[in-house]
């Protein structure tokens, strides 16, 4: 097949110093770079570039993992060059949809098996289907043991029906599965850094210290504490209320408590409040509704397009309104994980 202009230049510059490289590019438009790039970003993610060293596939990394700590690779020194580092997140960020679009399964190919069963964990039988038809033989044979058991057959009769499925579908699919390992990714370097404490706990860790606090004491004490509070400073004890009630707490919560909440909830604000959640949550979220109301949220996710972040956390304070609402009446139960026993219940 001959070589477009676009794949003749990326080889090209490919085998250049990455400063050098950059002064090429930028006698090009900005559009043309992001072309270029984009090439050169899916030639190594999919094997299709020659040499042993591989600086797009670590470029790719930096794309998908949120800047990723080898900031003197190729493709990077080689944009910062070209543009200047004050648009480099930003042609990165195009770069990378780009590149999604072109094929979104690229990030979920080169995950590790372990987190690829993770971010499969609670998601429809053809989620998992769509993966294991992505991934090499000797991959999905691994993958397959770490699905759930539920799953397992389901998307293996998929595949050997070959359902068609649409490309936004796919591109839906895998959007929502990389989000699933960026969270995972986020939470291990959360974990990773977590030794280096702080001298001093910001406002927020005090404010919800407190809360917890108050979420452990009887109701009656509770509202005389938060009315002195009030008096005092009426913001700060309307926070506090707010930070007894978390979308973390959710998997402490009661399930009972949830169940009550969840029946009153539409599938397509539960769809919404589910994007990109801590696999954990969602799980609890699933286990706690009938499988006719998992299927509808299934099929609320199906068609709908990428929501945006604002969208998602109203989505769920909508659910943390209705339960603050049955915490200040004392009628929520916290399975406290922390060895301090259960919340009040009223």
């Amino acid at each position: 097949m001959a070589e477009t202009g676009v794949r003749k230049a990326a080889l090209l510059l490919r085998s250049l110093d990455p400063d050098i490289a950059g002064e090429l590019l930028k006698a090009t438009s900005p559009d043309v770079v992001k072309q270029i790039v984009a090439e050169l970003v899916y030639m190594d993610a999919t094997g299709q570039a020659e040499g042993g060293a591989q600086p797009a596939v670590e470029f790719l990394g930096l794309l998908h993992n949120g800047g990723g700590r080898n900031t003197e690779s190729f493709l990077q020194s080689m944009v910062a060059s070209a543009v200047g580092r004050d648009r480099l997140d930003d042609l990165l960020g195009e770069v990378r949809r780009m590149v999604d679009g072109r094929d979104p399964f690229i990030p979920i190919r080169q995950a590790e098996v372990p987190a690829l069963a993770e971010a499969l964990r609670g998601l429809h039988p053809q989620a998992a289907a769509m993966v294991l038809m992505e991934l090499p033989p000797e991959r999905s044979a691994t993958l397959i043991p770490m699905l759930e058991e539920s799953v397992r057959g389901q998307a293996v009769r998929r595949m050997a029906m070959g359902e068609r499925v649409s490309v936004e579908a796919q591109t839906r699919v895998a959007a929502l599965i990389r989000d699933r390992l960026d969270a995972q990714q986020k939470a291990q370097q959360q974990q990773q850094s977590g030794g280096a404490r702080p001298a001093q706990a910001s406002p927020d860790d005090r404010l919800r210290r407190v809360a917890l606090l108050m979420r452990r004491l009887r109701r009656e004490l509770r509202d005389t504490l938060l009315e002195s509070i009030r008096q005092q400073n009426a913001d700060q004890a309307r926070e506090i209320q707010d930070l007894m009630v978390t979308w973390e707490d959710l998997l402490v919560l009661a399930d009972r408590n949830l169940q009550d909440i969840l029946r009153t909830m539409d599938a397509e604000q539960l769809a919404l409040a589910i994007q990109g959640a801590d696999p954990k949550i969602e799980q609890k979220i699933r286990s706690n509704i009938s499988e006719r109301a998992a299927a509808m949220i299934d099929e609320e996710i199906s068609l709908m397009r990428k929501p945006e972040v604002e969208d998602i956390e109203a989505a769920r304070e909508r659910t943390l309104s209705e339960l603050r609402q049955l915490n200040a009446a004392g009628k929520l139960t916290f399975e406290d994980k922390t060895g301090h026993g259960p919340g009040p219940t009223g």
